[in-house]
């Protein structure tokens, strides 16, 4: 039986975030570090305090669960849910390595449906960059909807426009120039800067809040940020960083001649040393939408 385009969206996000396992695992704390601001603001937006039940969307290798951990202390309680068991089995090292395997539980799920869980059961959740990787954001969220408690919030992430993050139109420009026509449709390539289930779905806050309202949210609000989710002393450094962490790239490599892979390397950063000149900070960096809903309290003459 042939597969829908949602699982066909799905395999391809489960894909990518397992191929990149290992080099989210390798560059941990500095992921940890250029990361945290966002985590900081979602955990803010959301309203997470001492004593809730949290849940993390698209977890990745634990994160911002294992910073939530910390905040709801002993009687709360943080599920991260993920496609990718890679990425689940380093978030399980990082939190026993924390010691906050009592605090924190981490589980591969199938999809974004959140099935396993009751309805109303979590105060509040968090989804950083992951909301866009999803086929259906809309079924997505209302799913966040369902399992959330009347009153609680919901607040994820997504990137805007990618005319926002100069270096990731430089190293596609450059990647383009090089892909056959036969790998174009590997994940998250040119192809998916504004198609469903890619990196850069989600663009503008309009299209964020009307995903929100459908699902059943209210009081939506959204803010930008400006991001740097990467810095590195050169060019070649942030590009080798980028081959281990950044999915499609990792998958893309690996179906590559080596000389192939060299001449797109060196474009890459021949491009990127025009934006950066020598001696320069090389700073990945970009634009982020917060947007944060509420579901309705239903008052009891309204059933």
């Amino acid at each position: 039986m042939s597969k829908s385009q949602d699982e066909i969206i799905r395999d391809r996000a489960r894909m990518e975030w397992s191929a990149a396992a290992p080099g989210w695992k390798k560059y941990g704390k500095d992921m940890f570090r250029w990361m945290a601001p966002i985590s900081d603001q979602l955990i803010k937006s959301a309203g997470i305090s001492i004593g809730q039940t949290v849940l993390d969307v698209a977890t990745g290798t634990g994160q911002p669960a294992l910073t939530i951990a910390k905040i709801v202390g002993r009687n709360g309680k943080v599920i991260g849910v993920d496609l990718s068991p890679e990425m689940i089995e380093v978030a399980k090292e990082e939190a026993a390595y924390l010691g906050l395997t009592n605090k924190v539980h981490f589980q591969v799920v199938k999809d974004e449906s959140l099935s396993m869980f009751s309805d109303n059961t979590f105060d509040a959740i968090v989804c950083r960059n992951g909301l866009m990787f999803m086929p259906d954001p809309v079924k997505a969220l209302k799913a966040f909807l369902r399992v959330l408690k009347p009153g609680g919030r919901s607040s994820v992430t997504v990137w805007s426009s990618p005319d926002k993050s100069p270096v990731m139109r430089a190293v596609m420009k450059e990647i383009s120039k090089h892909v056959p026509p036969d790998l174009e449709k590997l994940p998250s390539t040119t192809a998916s800067l504004g198609t469903s289930g890619g990196p850069f779905s989600i663009s503008n806050v309009d299209m964020l809040r009307d995903y929100f309202l459908k699902a059943g949210f209210s009081n939506f609000n959204a803010d930008k940020i400006e991001v740097t989710v990467a810095q590195t002393d050169t060019a070649e450094q942030l590009w080798q960083a980028m081959t281990e962490v950044t999915g499609f790239l990792v998958l893309l490599l690996s179906k590559l001649p080596e000389e192939k892979k060299r001449a797109i390397k060196n474009d890459v950063i021949e491009s990127l040393s025009k934006i950066f000149p020598s001696g320069v900070p090389v700073k990945f960096t970009g634009e982020l939408i917060l947007g944060t809903g509420t579901k309705p309290v239903v008052k009891e003459n309204q059933v």
